[in-house]
């Protein structure tokens, strides 16, 4: 089995580790993109797997690691490749270079269909891209239910196996780390600003309980055109701290970890590295019912959902986690049996290893 990462190296670090329970595993990595994940590249070492840590770069130089990364891939001589969909040529690429060796290919469609405003992104080239991974792909994996559909409506000539395979825990503290206790009240927005994310329906209801009156601290962290639009406005909230910086794993690990809550205010979307890092860290969120996340999130158990773009909506549930301690106790729980469960990297290896299985016997 062979995982191609230039993008997702946690994600795909994670998948590895449980299929290298049950079969051979070469993991080939952008260094750029696992180091910014938790030094993956400084760890690759240990592992029970062959992990390949390639300079991917398109800048002066970089060039020469991508052929090696094909390479890795093709010298491996695997049953199956996985690789991820991203609007790119690195994989684009490897997937024709495929093609004379008659290895199958497992996709996974993170956006099946791009967001409403920023953040997948889409143009001629890109569908290009997206048209010939698809259709080289024997099967495309999708994180729920409502991704599958949202694959159906956008590819509906494919004739693969499509199947549900859950975006597992991420930003999972180490083992021997020690535990961090929760801020009191502080609700945590963190990712990439772009404007489905629904950060300004985030900062309407964060208004609103200071209003109330309801004691808070927001921390607002990561970077992107929605923090930059709405800085000034942020700037003059005294209850909400903003992070627009570069923020290491080992600092994000802690920002999750302090957080009461993590708010997921999405206008729209598929499935979220958010939510999985919440979980894993065993913190619970309140989330819009949108796209996938309603595949994962159960209201009232390991989170409570709202509509989408209803600040008020949103204020109200994050009110309610921030006071009541039994709820909010509640919750957290909730949020770790999902990690251990529905998110579990084991549980989601074994059940891909049902289609590695199907389409390696048929190649």
């Amino acid at each position: 089995m062979a995982i191609y990462a230039p993008h997702f190296a946690e994600y795909s670090y994670r998948l590895a580790s449980g299929l290298a329970r049950h079969c051979d595993v070469r993991l080939v990595l952008n260094r750029k993109d696992a180091n910014q994940q938790w030094e993956l590249a400084d760890i690759a070492a240990s592992t029970s797997f062959d992990t390949r840590i390639r300079d991917l770069s398109l800048r002066r130089g970089g060039v020469v690691g991508i052929p090696a990364s094909f390479l890795d891939i093709i010298s491996f001589r695997p049953d199956v490749v996985h690789c991820h969909e991203v609007p790119e040529i690195y994989t684009s690429r490897l997937i024709q270079l495929l093609r004379p060796f008659r290895i199958p290919v497992v996709l996974t469609v993170h956006d099946a269909i791009p967001h409403s405003e920023g953040g997948s992104g889409t143009s001629a080239r890109e569908d290009g891209w997206r048209g010939r991974m698809r259709a080289a792909a024997s099967v495309v994996t999708t994180h729920g239910d409502s991704c599958i559909a949202d694959f159906r409506r956008a590819s509906p000539d494919f004739t693969g196996e499509i199947v549900s395979s859950m975006h597992g825990v991420l930003m999972v503290p180490p083992t021997q780390a020690a535990d961090i206790e929760s801020e009191p009240a502080r609700i945590l927005f963190f990712g990439r600003m772009w404007a489905y994310k629904g950060l300004d329906v985030f900062v309407d209801a964060i208004d609103m309980l200071a209003r109330r009156g309801v004691a808070h601290e927001a921390v607002v962290a990561g970077r992107g055109p929605e923090m930059t639009r709405l800085a000034a406005r942020m700037q003059a909230m005294p209850t909400v701290k903003m992070i627009n910086a570069y923020i290491s794993p080992a600092d994000t690990g802690r920002l999750f970890q302090s957080a009461t809550v993590v708010a997921l205010p999405y206008k729209d979307a598929t499935q979220s590295g958010v939510l999985a890092s919440a979980y894993g860290n065993s913190r619970p969120v309140v989330a819009s019912a949108a796209g996938g996340i309603p595949d994962v999130v159960t209201d009232g158990v390991n989170g409570l959902l709202v509509p989408p773009g209803d600040a008020g909506a949103l204020a109200d549930a994050l009110e309610r986690v921030l006071t009541s301690k039994p709820l909010a106790a509640t919750l957290t729980a909730g949020a770790r049996q999902t990690a251990e469960g529905l998110l579990n990297w084991d549980r989601i290896a074994e059940r891909l290893l049902v289609s590695y299985r199907n389409i390696a016997a048929v190649s």
